[in-house]
């Protein structure tokens, strides 16, 4: 949902966002992994591992409240735009 494409951007997202700082019990000033780390880390292990891990979280946060129960969906399409100044 944030249109994150790299590990790097992912830190980078994580450090900043308080809820997540919260979620993984992080104090403002606690270093996250290098984003190198989290390459080879999904490198080691199959894709159905990280479903699973992925399934735990989501329900967590759905028993502290942090997620609703109700569906929600969100579309977009960019549109390029030429805008002139008018006199």
């Amino acid at each position: 949902m944030e249109n994150l494409t790299s590990d790097h951007e992912l830190i980078r997202h994580c450090s900043m966002r308080l809820d997540i700082l919260y979620f993984l019990s992080y104090n403002l000033d606690d270093k996250f992994p290098w984003h190198s780390n989290i390459r080879c880390i999904r490198q080691l292990f199959p894709e159905a591992i990280f479903e699973t891990v992925f399934t735990h979280i989501f329900e967590l946060c759905v028993n502290k409240r942090m997620v609703s129960d109700h569906t929600q969906a969100i579309d977009s399409v960019p549109i390029k735009a030429s805008v002139k100044r008018l006199k």
